[in-house]
Formats: structure tokens, C-alpha cells, sequence
């Protein structure tokens, strides 16, 4: 049995039996990962925003670039050798 899927099976029959034992265990772990969502939500809005910023200041564009794929390769290598 793969190791990954062993310790997800575990960690979920541990919340089970948590939530079953005691509601308040699920509502805190709730609040926790909840939490955490936020913070990770507001660190990318800063993020964005520390972008923008420089962005204007140093006149770049607003656009970033497209995944280098089959058709952008051939024009990016032109420039590097340029």
C-alpha cells in the first residue's frame, strides 16, 4: 500500500473519530484551515498589489508573459541570441 494513501486513510479516520467524539474537535479544525484560507487569500492580494506597484513604477506590462510552449520558443531563443 502506498505510504501517501496509508497516512490519508489514517488522518481521516483520526478526524472521524475526533468529530465523533467531540464536535467542537471538527469546529475548531474548521476554524483553523479557514483561517489559514484567509491568510493565504490576503498574502496573494498583497502580492498582487507589491506587482501593480513596481509594475507602474517601472513602466512594464501589464500582461505576463504566456507559457513558453512550441510556438513562443522559436521567437524567445531568436531573442536570447540576439
Amino acid at each position: 500500500m502506498n505510504l501517501m494513501l496509508a497516512m490519508i486513510v489514517i488522518s481521516e479516520a483520526s478526524l472521524g473519530i475526533c468529530a465523533w467524539l467531540t464536535p467542537n474537535c471538527l469546529r475548531r479544525v474548521a476554524a483553523f484551515l479557514l483561517t489559514r484560507a484567509d491568510v493565504i487569500d490576503a498574502a496573494r492580494a498583497e502580492h498582487r498589489r507589491r506587482i501593480q506597484f513596481w509594475r507602474e513604477e517601472l513602466g512594464v506590462a501589464h500582461e505576463p508573459l504566456a507559457v513558453q510552449g512550441p510556438i513562443t520558443q522559436p521567437a524567445l531563443s531568436r531573442l536570447a541570441s540576439n
